[in-house]
């Protein structure tokens, strides 16, 4: 998994707000949920392409990425959490804020 989530992210990063975006984060989410630690490696890029969105319309989906990014602030603990945000640009962290992290 970790040979190819930092391409998948840039790649969602890249796309508009659209269904295919919401397929595509559906799969990702699916992915990370069932193996976490797959995807610790690129935590970093899985942050900044939740960010990317402008707004998720599916509350199910909002609320399957704020379990992710949840996941991944329990698991890494706070002083993990915080050394991964300050890799991230303030606006990415601001962003993710809306996800309760």
């Amino acid at each position: 998994m970790e040979h190819f989530m930092q391409a998948w992210c840039n790649a969602l990063c890249m796309i508009r707000d659209d269904f295919e975006k919401e397929d595509a984060f559906h799969g990702l989410c699916a992915m990370v949920a069932a193996n976490p630690t797959g995807a610790v490696s690129s935590l970093a890029n899985v942050c900044q392409a939740c960010a990317s969105w402008n707004e998720i319309k599916s509350e199910g989906l909002h609320n399957e990425v704020s379990q992710i990014l949840n996941g991944y602030k329990q698991m890494l603990g706070a002083a993990g959490w915080e050394q991964c945000m300050s890799t991230l640009e303030p606006a990415v962290v601001q962003r993710l804020a809306r996800y309760g992290v």
